[in-house]
């Protein structure tokens, strides 16, 4: 091998091509199984350089001149002499070997099973299911075989299936599972019986519904039932790989569909912690066996340990991530990293040395086509080497350690063997008194009755439990207790920590994950003693305990490119509207989720968790309006784009858009914030073009509404948002929706000041982008007019004066620490923005294009409005009085630092109060 792939790691492709008048001779040399082929059929070497997958037009010639199963046999084994020949010389990428081999082993098990089910059709009929449709046969390809991933000597692992039972409707007619039992026997026969000609294929059975000692065949009505009902861990593990590889594939397909459930849980699934770990420890043991030393399959730093790295993952995430479910290994890795579940370059690594152990498996192989997976000793070895083109057998030892070291290594470190964790024992007796016999005197002088962990004992008991979630409970409670008692967690943590047991105990994977993960169980504990808003979260979601699994939570929070990129996965892997609104609920958990603990550890300040809140709710609502616009289309058909020369504008398109007001328009959401929205729509046709037809505002009122239901829905996950949409023209008793025409007219003609205020603030959101243009330039049309500044203030001052007194009346706001509603608070410092970026767009249009209040603030400052000094007091105010708002909004309760506006409060008075026409 050469020493540059030696230090940059084994490549997808092969490491060197054989010069073409030394082939035949390396090929010899390194395969007796391809010598002897050569030897027997010397016909068979033309074109073997060519790349040529194998063609069923070939097997059928095969089978018709030498009979099923010779012609089998004689098929497999020119296309094996190709596919060695090819990789053997440097010609064939992996991907290329994988490819051929198990389209190979897919012709020839369809073959067989088409020339056995013409015999038996012969003699009992066609088989019928109880509705009288024709059944035929459906084969579910697992393992490598499924994965598309063959190696030069692989069993192929099947399950034999059929749709419906029923009765054949010949005759000599045979109930439906009799019928495919002997199909599935004569096919197993036909390719793995030993002939003068050698094998096709092994057929390994042994992964269908109870092994051996099950049915061959099973019906997909009983499948569904085995694994609804009987299915075990290790079996989901193995359906991983399930694909449908011959027969009937769309029933095939209908199976994946029926296990997918079974298989891929919908949220994160730490119940299969526990069996993933014992197959681990499986996998470990195994490998540490003396005879394994030399087996790179099955041996430490082998084969298996990468695959259960992948499996691992798409068990645990595959439910959410449904891009992880996938059959093939290389696509789980390579999603794998696109989630960020390990870093690209890990990626890469374990990519290039799966490739380089699944060469050397092949060449193993194809020394005797013998299914081995060992390494040989002696001459073999030389001849192994020089397959693997390393200079020598020492070469290739050196080669295979570091590989299979770096493997190693990596699995150690992504699943590492975990000692069992060492709890005091007063702990354990603590709890198994609470749990046993609660009025024993002794333990009531320790905990007494109106302590929160008496108090959650008492709750407990109400319960019911499953054995297992006994089992998991008191393991996991010691564990809890120490930790609460080094924490020193005052009476309200501990309610909301006991609450949260309470809440997850009878979804005891979640247990199991705490247990797993010690700090994720010391950052559950300290927020849940710093946050409220935190721990009622978790306690009504508690998905959201996967979050506290990433150290770097609170450290790292989705960008906007990578919110609208979760929120595309979402619409384009979830299955049905149900499916892809919980997704986006969970999106927008998690994502607050880490924006709070940000804010809460120092790493954000609120202006910027209040933008990446707001960019969370754009990445919403524009997956929201795709859904439900599909929908509507799918109803009501579309409108087409507008016609050259429309009255408004010659890019908009027949669609809608949704324009943000208030905090979302000017970027500055809270958490659980309402959403203030307005719905413009613009169509130059009478009728959308669909099966029900309707006209325009009625078309875009039905988008609205649907748009409104999905984000109010409640889900598994929660709702999104709280919606309001009175900032549209005629508030409350105007339409839900406005043409765009409409829109214009309104605000030219009849909008009051008010309505003025909130179109600075308002922005495009989502939807159509020539409808953005349109709006952005009626928007500067309505704003950039000539305005009164003395007028405009007094009516400002007017209206500022009337919110005073409508919260003077609200005794639940104290209106003078209020950081909203205080003299020089946010009301007023937004109201003096407000005035200057209405009085001077006429002049400087570009003020309009900020429309949150920081950078109002900047672009007066700039064009002379404000002084700098004066901004700056502004600003800084602002900033101080929003990070006690969010801030009020996480930790609830606790007394606000007093913070000196009146400098803020004299500038806005002076603008509000003292203004004079330019």
């Amino acid at each position: 091998m050469p020493d540059t792939l030696k230090k940059s790691g084994w490549k997808l492709l092969p490491p060197d091509t054989v010069p073409a008048d030394k082939r035949s001779d390396h090929v010899r040399y390194c395969s007796e199984f391809a010598a002897g082929m050569l030897d027997r059929f010397p016909a068979w070497a033309e074109g073997l350089d060519e790349y040529s997958p194998p063609d069923v037009t070939g097997l059928m010639r095969a089978i018709q001149k030498h009979g099923l199963e010779a012609g089998l046999r004689r098929f497999r084994n020119r296309e094996m002499l190709r596919i060695i020949w090819r990789d053997l010389c440097g010609l064939a990428p992996l991907s290329e070997t994988f490819s051929c081999l198990t389209a190979l082993a897919e012709i020839c098990l369809q073959s067989a099973i088409e020339e056995h089910q013409r015999q038996l059709e012969d003699k009992h009929g066609m088989p019928r299911g109880h509705d009288g449709s024709p059944q035929r046969l459906f084969v579910i390809g697992l393992g490598k075989f499924g994965g598309g991933e063959l190696n030069l000597s692989s069993d192929i692992d099947v399950m034999f299936c059929y749709p419906q039972s029923g009765d054949c409707d010949g005759r000599r007619s045979l109930a439906n599972d009799q019928f495919f039992t002997r199909l599935a026997r004569a096919v197993i026969s036909s390719l793995s019986e030993l002939t003068a000609d050698g094998f096709c294929f092994r057929v390994d059975t042994r992964l269908r519904p109870f092994g051996d000692s099950g049915p061959l065949t099973s019906s997909l009505a009983s499948l569904e039932q085995y694994y609804q009902r009987e299915g075990r861990d290790w079996e989901r593990y193995a359906l991983i790989k399930a694909r449908p590889v011959a027969g009937d594939k769309e029933a095939g397909d209908r199976f994946i569909e029926v296990v997918r459930p079974f298989v891929y849980r919908r949220y994160i699934d730490y119940s299969s912690v526990e069996a993933l770990q014992e197959m681990h420890s499986s996998v470990q043991e195994d490998a540490k066996r003396k005879d394994r030393l030399d087996d790179i399959k099955r041996g430490p730093g082998g084969i298996r340990e990468i695959e259960f790295l992948a499996q691992c993952f798409q068990i645990l995430r595959g439910g959410r991530e449904t891009s992880l479910q996938t059959a093939s290994l290389d696509n789980a890795l390579r999603e794998i990293g696109k989630l960020g579940l390990l870093q690209r370059g890990a990626i890469k690594e374990i990519r290039n040395d799966y490739a380089f152990l699944r060469f050397l498996e092949n060449r193993i192989q194809a020394l005797r086509d013998q299914q081995t997976h060992r390494v040989p000793p002696g001459e073999d070895r030389a001849r192994i080497a020089r397959a693997m083109h390393e200079e020598s057998v020492e070469s290739l030892d050196e080669s295979l350690a570091r590989t299979r070291a770096r493997v190693s290594e990596r699995f150690q470190a992504i699943f590492p063997s975990r000692p069992a964790a060492v709890t005091s024992q007063k702990w354990v007796d603590l709890w198994r008194n609470l749990r046993t016999d609660r009025q024993d005197i002794d333990q009531r002088q320790e905990v007494a009755d109106n302590h929160p962990l008496a108090i959650f004992a008492r709750r407990l008991e109400r319960v019911a439990l499953s054995q297992r979630a006994n089992r998991r409970l008191d393991r996991f409670m010691p564990e809890l207790l120490d930790r609460i008692d080094r924490s020193a967690l005052q009476e309200e943590s501990l309610n909301r920590v006991f609450d949260l047991v309470l809440a997850i105990c009878r979804r005891s994977a979640y247990l199991v994950l705490l247990v797993q993960h010690p700090k994720a169980l010391d950052r559950m504990i300290a927020l849940f003693d710093r946050c409220e808003w935190i721990a009622d979260k978790v306690i009504r979601f508690p998905a959201l305990l996967d979050e506290l699994i990433d150290p770097s939570l609170g450290q790292q929070v989705p960008d906007h490119s990578e919110l609208e990129h979760s929120v595309d996965r979402i619409l384009g892997a979830a299955q049905g509207t149900e499916a892809v609104l919980e997704g986006l609920n969970y999106l927008k958990l998690a994502t607050e989720l880490r924006i709070a603990v940000g804010q809460l550890q120092g790493s954000l300040v609120s202006e910027e968790a209040q933008a990446f809140l707001s960019s969370l709710a754009d990445a919403l609502l524009r997956g929201v309006l795709e859904i439900a616009a599909q929908q509507i289309a799918a109803r009501h058909g579309s409108f087409p784009a507008s016609e050259a020369g429309s009255p408004v504008s010659t890019e908009s398109e027949g669609e809608m858009a949704i324009i943000g007001y208030g905090t979302l328009g000017a970027t500055e959401l809270g958490y659980d914030s309402d959403l203030d929205i307005v719905f413009l729509f613009e169509s130059v046709a009478e009728m959308s073009d669909g099966a029900r037809p309707l006209p325009p505002e009625r078309y875009y009122a039905r988008l609205a509404q649907r748009v409104l239901s999905f984000l109010t829905v409640m889900t598994p996950s929660g709702r999104l948002y709280e919606v309001d949409t009175r900032l549209r023209p005629n508030g409350r008793a105007g339409s839900l929706v406005s043409s765009i025409n409409a829109f214009r007219e309104y605000q030219i003609n009849e909008a009051w000041t008010w309505e003025l205020q909130a179109l600075t603030r308002a922005r495009f959101v989502a939807g159509s982008h020539g409808l953005s243009v349109t709006f952005n330039r009626i928007r500067q049309e309505v704003l950039c007019q000539e305005r009164s500044e003395a007028r405009l203030a007094a009516e400002l001052l007017e209206m500022r004066g009337k919110m005073r007194k409508e919260r003077e009346k609200d005794t639940a706001i104290d209106a003078t620490n209020s950081p909203k509603y205080r003299s020089g608070g946010l009301i007023d410092i937004e109201f003096t923005a407000q005035l200057g970026v209405l009085t001077y767009a006429r002049i400087y249009p570009r003020v309009i294009h900020a429309t949150g209040t920081l950078s109002q603030l900047d672009e007066l400052a700039s064009i002379g409005w404000l002084m700098q000094e004066e901004a700056a007091v502004l600003q800084n105010t602002v900033r101080q009085l929003r990070q006690q708002r969010t801030m009020s909004s996480l930790l609830p309760g606790e007394p606000l630092e007093p913070l000196d506006t009146c400098a803020a409060a004299e500038i806005c008075r002076q603008k509000l109060g003292e203004s004079t026409d330019p």
